[in-house]
């Protein structure tokens, strides 16, 4: 798209009596001053404003796709990307002053926006859009004969034109600099509230919606019916003290939908979130935190299957009353409510999506895929190994992607070895593909937490980092739930080809010693479940059961040797892990791509 050629530029009309030499020539000198001065001004509208200024996203697909990267003056390289699979997704640029914006030139990469505004903000909290569209094609977008006035300028993504996310080579704003301009303040420090509506946050089994009215952004997080969805807003304050989060809501049930507030990954509360009236009524909801100086994560995760209420923003308040730290009685124990936070199923399985497609009758992965999509769970873990053989992300697009993919969003993925072996770099496809939802600290390890249970990814490759490992125990001692499950690649104990993997033992101990219930495996191509077990390979009531399910798609592997406490093995058939969560008891069935139950396990109650 070309830059559409200023209106030519009309003569000075000569004013009436000067007709002498000298009026002549003034009248040329005041043609030429005025020719100089409209020059000067359409050049002073295509000033560059926003090379080099910081950048900030609201999700990135990896480091090496980071917002900076849309400011950089390279426009056919280096680029920002979001995470894949999700609207709406934002890219904010601070001019670090207020300017007059006439322009915005977009360099979209292959995942360009079918859907997005440009928008201007004075303090980055409120916005006025000053350009949208729903035809975006891709390609160069330059978006000319703008008006607008703000020191920080958005693109926001609303629909994705591909499957993928939202990715910019370059974004170029440009706008009046014919002076110095006073800096504008910035958003932080801030004395007064902050809004940060709905389209500012990351959402995950959520979704920014507009079918009810009242809301005062472009939308309102409607979350989907299951436990765990969440709200996550890049919050800013300027010096370590209390702060109000006031969030408005809508609840047009009869009944409570209580919501989980954490302030980076630490809950401060769990306050209702009673019936409205309508969905069309808005309230407020008002929790104090104590944040510290900077930026700060506050994230508003949904507590029961009910779902959550319908969030319009959150408004964020210098001052108040700490609220006092969840307690137990906050969240009753399992004995006291067996059924707080309700039963939910997930799946799970291990060793992927092989270098295959649904045309060839062998090919697994899409009917494994087809298990997961007939039972629905409300999450999916993986345990490793994802996409074969090298896990790189030209292979994740072609062959995981069209299958297992569909599930991205509701993925709580981790890495195997085959992840290890792309030639980009280590993890570098899986980074690039999964992107914060595998990495939504900028780790390859995360927990997170469903009802009464606390689940934690790790990465296996790198068991010999103490960074892991350290993590690893400050997160145990720091969950209040009352039972725990972990996922990785390599199993401690196997009976197949691979056999027990030793590096894996240090992390079981530390599980074993924090009392967990469960852990989920893949690396040998087949099934097999354990009775408890300690790290020592002891059968032990308070030890961890072993479930070992590598036959997501990969070729299977035989069984080679049968270990201590091994209770079932199958191998050659490919198939699913259904797992049955309540507040205090695990269970699971395997089921083939037949659809039929291959193996159930016992009913385990938590330690």
């Amino acid at each position: 798209m070309s830059l559409p050629l200023p209106p030519p530029l009309s003569r000075p009309r000569p004013r009436p009596g000067f007709r002498s030499r000298y009026g002549v020539l003034a009248a040329a000198l005041a043609l030429g001053a005025g020719l100089f001065v409209a020059a000067e001004r359409a050049n002073a509208a295509e000033t560059l404003l926003s090379q080099g200024k910081p950048a900030t996203a609201s999700s990135t697909e990896s480091s090496s796709y980071a917002a900076a990267y849309a400011v950089d003056g390279d426009t056919t390289s280096t680029r920002w990307a979001s995470a894949e699979g999700h609207d709406p997704e934002w890219l904010t640029i601070d001019l670090g002053a207020t300017y007059a914006i006439s322009r915005v030139k977009l360099y979209w990469e292959a995942a360009y926006a079918a859907a997005y505004q440009v928008q201007t903000s004075a303090d980055g909290a409120s916005w006025t859009t000053i350009h949208t569209t729903s035809q975006g094609d891709g390609g160069t977008d330059d978006r000319a004969g703008l008006s607008g006035t703000g020191r920080y300028v958005r693109v926001l993504g609303t629909a994705r034109g591909t499957s993928y996310g939202y990715s910019l080579y370059e974004v170029q704003v440009y706008g009046e600099a014919g002076s110095t301009p006073s800096p504008s303040p910035s958003v932080t420090p801030t004395a007064g509230p902050v809004d940060y509506q709905a389209e500012d946050a990351t959402l995950s089994q959520a979704a920014v919606a507009t079918n009810h009215t009242g809301y005062t952004g472009t939308g309102f997080v409607d979350y989907a019916a299951v436990t765990g969805g969440y709200v996550e807003w890049t919050v800013n304050a300027a010096a370590a003290g209390n702060a109000t989060l006031s969030l408005r809501y809508a609840n047009g049930k009869t009944t409570d939908r209580p919501v989980d507030i954490a302030v980076n990954g630490a809950v401060v509360a769990r306050p209702a979130f009673p019936a409205t009236g309508g969905w069309d009524t808005w309230t407020t909801v008002d929790v104090v935190a104590a944040l510290p100086s900077g930026t700060s994560k506050v994230r508003a995760t949904a507590a029961n299957t009910v779902d959550g209420p319908n969030l319009d923003k959150l408004t964020v308040t210098p001052g108040g009353t700490a609220s006092p730290s969840p307690s137990p009685s906050s969240s009753p124990s399992p004995s006291s409510s067996p059924t707080q936070g309700g039963a939910f199923t997930v799946v799970a399985a291990g060793d992927i999506a092989a270098q295959c497609t649904a045309s060839s009758s062998s090919c697994a992965h899409p009917k494994t895929a087809a298990q997961v999509q007939a039972i629905n769970p409300e999450f999916v873990v993986t345990m490793g190994d994802n996409q074969y053989d090298d896990g790189t992300i030209d292979d994740f697009r072609k062959y995981y992607a069209t299958t297992w993919g569909k599930f991205k969003d509701k993925t709580h993925p981790s890495a195997g070895n085959h992840e290890s072996y792309d030639p980009a770099g280590f993890e570098a496809g899986y980074k690039s593909y999964f992107g914060a939802i595998a990495f939504p600290n900028g780790k390859s390890w995360y927990s997170f937490d469903r009802g009464n249970w606390h689940f934690i990814a790790l990465d296996s490759n790198i068991f010999d980092q103490t960074a892991q490992i350290n993590w690893l125990k400050a997160d145990l001692a720091a969950t209040t739930k009352g039972c725990v499950a972990a996922y990785w690649h390599h199993p401690l104990f196997s009976s197949g080809e691979h056999g027990n993997d030793p590096v894996s033992r240090p992390v079981w101990q530390i599980l074993y010693d924090a009392k967990a219930d469960l852990v989920l495996n893949g690396h040998d191509h087949h099934y097999e479940r354990f009775a408890p077990q300690n790290p020592s390979g002891q059968a032990d009531a308070n030890g961890l059961v072993e479930l070992l399910g590598g036959m997501g798609g990969a070729d299977p592997y035989t069984i080679e040797n049968v270990q201590p406490n091994s209770q079932f093995r199958l191998s050659g058939t490919y198939g699913v892990v259904k797992l049955a969560f309540t507040d205090s008891t695990y269970s699971w069935q395997l089921i083939g791509t037949d659809g039929k139950v291959k193996d159930s396990s016992p009913t385990y109650t938590c330690h």
